[in-house]
């Protein structure tokens, strides 16, 4: 809004873009307080990354919004929602609520020198506009009956800071004006545009009706600005009511010149962050000369987002996000949330198809290279002198306090599982899973059944029973890779190799799981690894065992029939039938697949010697690791397990960890892979070597 709307100006010229206003009336110049709205809830063009250009809209329901972050005086005031660095903090939320559809806060300022400034223009009423800062969790979608319009209602919100800015975007909002009339604006009906900048219906504001305040001073009008663009963290904000008016504070008289240039300086430095938030959106060339542009001619703000925002719209399109739960701005106090935002921008800008987890907060990260995210980083920890030439960030990038390292170690992380956790090693279909606490031997104990039951006689007593126990013992094995990130690969802002690294690790460890089961299991020619328990291979011919077919067969009905046969009749350790559970899986290589599947395909048969009797009750699984003409016969491990495997204390898949390289610039990023197999049981299992 212009400063000569403020001063209550005849021009009715509509106004597009506002949304809060501060209550001079509600200064409290000892306490350095004032009482703001700061959200009406009404309707503004934003743009959420996961769903693009929207009309927007914020339930003022309480139940609809989650105020824990404007309680308990934790909740910051900032400059214009600067996140530079401590400097941007003016003050903090000490009260809030909703009330009757809008929510009021008070706000206490700091009596920091650099703060002094904003708090006396607020006082003297040249500063009057207040916006807020937020995250939807969850919208609701409506039809607006006028416009037809989609409208997206944000259900479930949450404040979490309130700033002071020149410009806002509410139109519901309204400063208590001089000679204000119930239900009518001082500059006219404010009206508004949706998505497609069609004229929204004009809205009154309304107004309390309060006894009149001083007019102040107008000041020169602002720059012309071309038409506004949709906010993307601010909201609705004025003064609490049935607050007692104080005296004016006392001011010294203008210096027409001195405003002229802190006016110029404050415009100037407004237009940085707006041009900051557009990263990733649009072209850095098309921002770039938009911005340039903009402090030659004398924009606003407001103006430099309209401007684009129109790019966004009319050119150059955001890349395409998954959709996830919506957040319409980042946690912009904290520097790990940066840092997380960052990881996911590098991990989706590496990997087709990633879903990232962060509801489209890196998407202004995607177009950012390496040392650009370094600079971003140190800001966010509150460092004032950011060097500029990318050799100094690539220096500052390997200190001990630099995030630079945590930042490839996230990035790596999620690359490595997005890749690991779809792949699905066949081996974990016929072994059990039993994880590791540490890297001792871990003994498995195969305890026999429970004794039989015997009558009980009136009065008698209950006869003590024993159970028998093999033990097996199985080691858990680290394994390890490591790649390094030098100091001249920042410099040329070329972190390609490392990328290439994290996303192809994920798979190959999966595979090296594979193969090193598969190992275990064809040993000794099939025959596997000798259990401590009677010093024999797991599949042997003797008759303690005879779990193995004394010749190689061809895999067929009769066959299959005979090593079914064989694990059925199979003791457990007190000799009762083991329980080999509802089917088996019938494991066999590339050479013996048509076979096997022909073997438990379901035939439709109209004679029973037609039928396929193994149909559902033996499933086959192919792995190209299995050679020749091999082939098992698993029963479920869950009942009668013959081969484990694990990770220790249940942390599956690879870890990666960061560290600096001696004598180098450079951090080494590890893969640490901590992964154990063995044989604890031959009962459950069949081999055939065949023919």
């Amino acid at each position: 809004m212009t400063d000569a709307a403020e001063a209550g100006a005849a021009d009715p010229a509509p106004v597009i873009a506002a949304r809060a206003l501060a209550a001079p009336a509600t200064v409290d110049a000892a306490a350095r307080t004032v009482e703001v709205i700061w959200s009406t809830g009404a309707r503004a063009r934003n743009f959420v990354p996961p769903l693009g250009p929207i009309l927007e809209e914020l339930d003022m329901n309480p139940a609809a919004v989650r105020m824990d972050g404007l309680r308990g005086g934790r909740a910051p005031v900032l400059d214009s929602h600067r996140r530079g660095g401590s400097h941007d903090v003016l003050g903090r939320v000490i009260a809030a609520r909703i009330e009757a559809g809008r929510g009021y806060a008070t706000l206490k300022f700091s009596r920091a020198q650099d703060v002094e400034p904003v708090w006396q223009r607020i006082a003297d009423g040249t500063l009057q506009s207040i916006s807020v800062g937020y995250r939807v969790h969850r919208y609701e979608q409506l039809t607006d009956p006028a416009s037809g319009q989609t409208v997206h209602r944000a259900v479930d919100w949450e404040p979490y800071e309130i700033s002071v800015v020149p410009i806002p975007v509410d139109p519901a909002a309204a400063i208590r004006a001089p000679m204000a009339i119930a239900g009518q604006s001082p500059w006219g009906p404010i009206r508004g545009e949706d998505a497609q900048g069609s004229p929204l219906p004009a809205v009154e504001p309304a107004l309390s009706q309060e006894p009149p305040m001083p007019e102040t001073t107008p000041a020169a009008p602002a720059a012309t600005e071309a038409p506004p663009a949709p906010a993307t963290t601010t909201e609705a904000e004025r003064a609490m009511p049935q607050t007692p008016p104080v005296a004016p504070v006392a001011t010294p008289s203008p210096d027409p010149a001195a405003d002229a240039i802190r006016a110029e300086r404050d415009r100037i430095a407004g237009l940085g962050p707006v041009l900051a938030a557009s990263r990733g959106l649009v072209a850095p060339g098309i921002g770039d000369a938009l911005h340039q542009r903009a402090i030659a001619e004398g924009w606003a703000p407001e103006a430099l987002r309209g401007a684009l925002w129109d790019a966004v719209v009319q050119g150059a399109k955001p890349p395409a996000i998954p959709a996830a739960p919506a957040s319409t701005t980042a946690d912009t106090a904290s520097p790990d949330a940066i840092r997380e935002a960052m990881a996911e921008a590098l991990a989706v800008r590496t990997m087709p198809g990633y879903q990232a987890q962060d509801g489209g907060r890196h998407s202004e990260f995607l177009g950012w290279r390496p040392s650009e995210m370094v600079a971003e980083l140190m800001r966010a920890r509150g460092e004032r002198n950011v060097p500029r030439e990318t050799a100094k960030l690539a220096e500052r990038a390997f200190h001990t306090t630099s995030d630079f390292p945590l930042l490839l170690s996230a990035a790596a992380n999620k690359m490595l599982l997005a890749a690991y956790q779809p792949a699905q090693p066949t081996y974990r279909t016929i072994f059990l899973r039993r994880d590791f606490r540490d890297f001792k031997p871990h003994r498995h104990l195969r305890i026999g059944d429970f004794p039989n039951l015997v009558a009980l006689n009136e009065n008698g007593e209950i006869q003590a029973g024993t159970m028998s126990e093999s033990q097996e013992l199985v080691n858990l094995s680290t394994f390890a890779r490591r790649i390094r990130v030098t100091r001249q690969m920042l410099v040329n802002d070329d972190l390609g190799a490392f990328t290439d690294f994290a996303a192809m690790i994920g798979r190959r460890v999966a595979d090296f799981e594979n193969a090193t089961a598969y190992g275990l299991l064809n040993s000794a020619s099939g025959a596997g690894p000798t259990l401590t328990t009677g010093s024999t291979a797991v599949f042997a011919t003797a008759a303690a065992r005879a779990n193995m077919a004394s010749a190689g067969t061809v895999l067929d009905l009769t066959n299959l029939a005979l090593g079914r046969a064989a694990i059925m009749k199979q003791k457990t350790l007190d000799g009762l039938p083991i329980s080999i559970g509802s089917s088996m899986r019938l494991v066999v290589g590339p050479n013996q697949e048509m076979a096997a599947r022909q073997l438990t395909v379901n035939v439709a048969a109209t004679q029973t010697s037609n039928a396929n009797i193994y149909a559902g009750f033996v499933q086959p699984l192919v792995e190209p690791l299995i050679p020749s003409n091999r082939w098992y016969l698993f029963s479920d491990p869950l009942a009668a397990p013959v081969y484990v495997y694990g990770y220790l204390n249940g942390a599956e898949g690879p870890q990666v960890t960061t560290g600096p390289v001696s004598g180098v610039d450079g951090v080494e990023v590890s893969v640490i892979f901590d992964f154990g197999v063995g044989a604890i049981d031959w009962r459950g299992a069949w081999f055939n070597a065949g023919i």
